[in-house]
C-alpha cells in the first residue's frame, strides 16, 4: 500500500468532507453539469481547461462557457434520473431516463406528459 503525503491525505479528508451538492472544480476531461449563462438549470459538458478554479466547458450541444469551477457539479445521470429535454416542437418537456448507450451521450428518455418514448441525446437535454 502506498503511503500518502501529509497533504495529500489532508486533501482526501477534505474531499471526504464535502458537503452533498457543494461544487468543486473539475479535472480536463471530466463530464459535467453546469449552468449557461447564470440560468438556474444545469446542461452536460465536458471540462475543456482548467486554470485554478476556472473551468471552460464544451457544452454537449457545442457550446463553449467558461465559469467558476464551484458552479459545476459532477455528472449523475444515469437510468431513473428526472430531466427535461427538447421536443420536436423546440419546447422543453419533463422526461425520466429509461437507459443510456455506452458512449455516454445517446439516450432513451418517457416524456411525463403523455408517455412517448424518443431516443435523443444529451446535449438536447438539461436539469435542476
Amino acid at each position: 500500500m502506498k503511503k500518502l503525503s501529509a497533504f495529500a491525505f489532508v486533501m482526501a479528508a477534505a474531499g471526504a468532507l464535502a458537503l452533498p451538492g457543494m461544487a468543486v472544480a473539475q479535472d480536463v476531461g471530466d463530464w459535467v453539469l453546469s449552468p449557461w449563462r447564470g440560468s438556474s438549470v444545469y446542461y452536460p459538458g465536458v471540462v475543456e481547461s482548467r486554470s485554478g478554479s476556472v473551468v471552460t466547458i464544451r457544452f454537449d450541444d457545442g457550446s463553449v462557457e467558461t465559469r467558476q469551477g464551484d458552479t459545476v457539479l459532477p455528472f449523475d445521470w444515469q437510468a431513473g434520473s428526472r430531466i427535461s429535454c427538447l421536443w420536436s416542437d423546440e419546447k422543453w418537456y419533463r422526461a425520466t431516463i429509461r437507459s443510456i448507450a455506452a458512449d455516454g451521450f445517446t439516450m432513451e428518455i418517457r416524456y411525463d406528459d403523455d408517455g412517448t418514448i424518443e431516443s435523443t441525446n444529451t446535449g438536447r437535454c438539461r436539469t435542476r
